[in-house]
């Protein structure tokens, strides 16, 4: 690979190799003096254009799609460089004759693009001598010897362009000069790269094969052990039903973090038995579930690829107890009187600060003459969370406008609600609270 000079590198090649050409075919004879051929700006180039010269222009340079690709990505997942990729580029090259005299930039020219075209390819040894420092070169760097342009793995090769009529008006239009006769040259490809180290793998030392047969886990319920209808709370069994769950490596996560195996009850093909427990650190509300199974391959075994199932979902349901606090009272509205105050409620599992909470309220043992009372009221904003606290575990939630008596009490968390207790008449019988 050629390293950052490679760019200038190939500019002085084309001088020399154009240079080496112009007095080849003897120009000096018909032109009467020696032409230069340089690689100056072209207005530096177009100021001094009072000998014959020719002069490269280096106008723009692209990326070569062959190469854009190549030793991508260059870092691993860590980080670390893992390639060094080469800057490939395609050079463009405007060749610009300039005379005094009639036909003398027309010969200059025709003379370049004989020579560009009988020489379509650099060969190392071409571009050595060229790079060489010589008494006859004075304007050649000698650091452009190092830059390596001999010994990148591409050939350099010189194809004519066909510039259209709009694109050479363009192209003399963005250098803001008079047009010259002109002609353009593509070099391709350069590739530089800047020596760094990189992170290089040992080879393989041994090669073994491992045929497993794709099993797949399937969750199709997951619900809590007991009657059809039992709410899943912070301390139930779960059971989690489907097919091809059981496997030597078996991990089952919720909420995406990994369980330790003893809150694993029982574990076979069609069912999954979990202890839930506050030490899990769930949120009450939506909560998926997910069975994976990882191949023990090598030697000795590791684990090598996750088959995951798809996504089971199970709603959590809190635990809390009301208490009406001291203080509370009523307001007196056209003669009727409505309670007002807070109620304290002791939630298992605590709440987050963003969860959605609310308190409800439903009439016990309404009369049969009209439908029963119903009312809702939101927590405080930030559900009394007090950072660095992630959560809260006793919530105080204010009511007013509460017609007294007696009232079920239940707490919503997200799409969680605490569960109502069933008299032996298969009535609702609490959480009571009497307002």
């Amino acid at each position: 690979m050629s390293s950052a000079l490679g760019l200038a590198a190939t500019s002085a090649v084309l001088q020399q190799l154009i240079s080496d050409g112009f007095v080849a075919l003897k120009l000096a004879d018909v032109l009467g003096a020696s032409p230069a051929v340089t690689c100056l700006p072209p207005e530096k180039a177009q100021a001094q254009a009072d000998l014959p010269s020719l002069n490269i222009v280096l106008y723009n340079q692209t990326r070569n799609t062959g190469w854009a690709n190549l030793d991508l990505p260059s870092r691993d997942g860590r980080g670390e460089r893992s390639a060094n990729p080469a800057l490939a580029l395609d050079l463009h090259y405007l060749l610009v004759a300039y005379g005094l005299q009639d036909f003398h930039a027309e010969i200059l020219l025709g003379a370049a693009m004989q020579v560009l075209h009988d020489t379509p390819a650099l060969g190392r040894e071409a571009i050595r001598r060229a790079l060489k420092p010589e008494a006859n070169k004075p304007n050649l760097p000698k650091q452009l010897e190092l830059a390596g342009l001999a010994d990148q793995l591409e050939q350099l090769r010189i194809t004519a362009m066909n510039l259209g009529m709009d694109e050479v008006s363009r192209l003399w239009g963005a250098i803001q000069l008079p047009a010259r006769p002109s002609a353009a040259y593509s070099v391709s490809v350069l590739l530089t790269q800047t020596p760094r180290s990189v992170r290089t793998p040992l080879p393989v030392s041994s090669r073994q094969v491992h045929v497993l047969t794709l099993r797949s886990p399937r969750i199709d319920r997951v619900e809590a052990e007991g009657p059809a209808g039992t709410p899943i709370l912070p301390n139930s069994i779960v059971r989690i039903s489907g097919a091809l769950l059981k496997s030597p490596q078996l991990t089952l996560k919720l909420n995406g973090v990994s369980l330790p195996p003893a809150s694993l009850l029982s574990v076979s093909d069609e069912e999954i038995r979990l202890q839930l427990s506050p030490a899990l650190d769930l949120r009450a509300g939506l909560c998926s579930v997910q069975v994976c199974h990882a191949h023990l391959m090598g030697s000795p075994p590791q684990p090598h690829g996750v088959v995951e199932s798809n996504l089971g979902a199970l709603v959590l349901h809190p635990q809390a107890l009301f208490a009406l606090e001291p203080g509370a009272g009523q307001d007196v509205i056209d003669g009727q009187a409505y309670a007002k105050g807070r109620i304290r409620a002791t939630v298992t599992p605590p709440v987050g600060a963003r969860q959605r909470v609310r308190l409800l309220l439903n009439e016990k043992d309404p009369p049969a003459d009209r439908p029963a009372r119903a009312y809702s009221f939101d927590a405080p904003e930030g559900n009394g969370v007090i950072a660095p606290a992630p959560s809260n575990g006793v919530l105080r939630i204010p009511f007013q406008h509460v017609l007294p008596g007696r009232y079920l009490a239940r707490l919503q968390v997200d799409a969680g609600v605490s569960p109502l207790t069933v008299a032996a008449d298969g009535r609702f019988a609490g959480p009571e609270l009497l307002l």
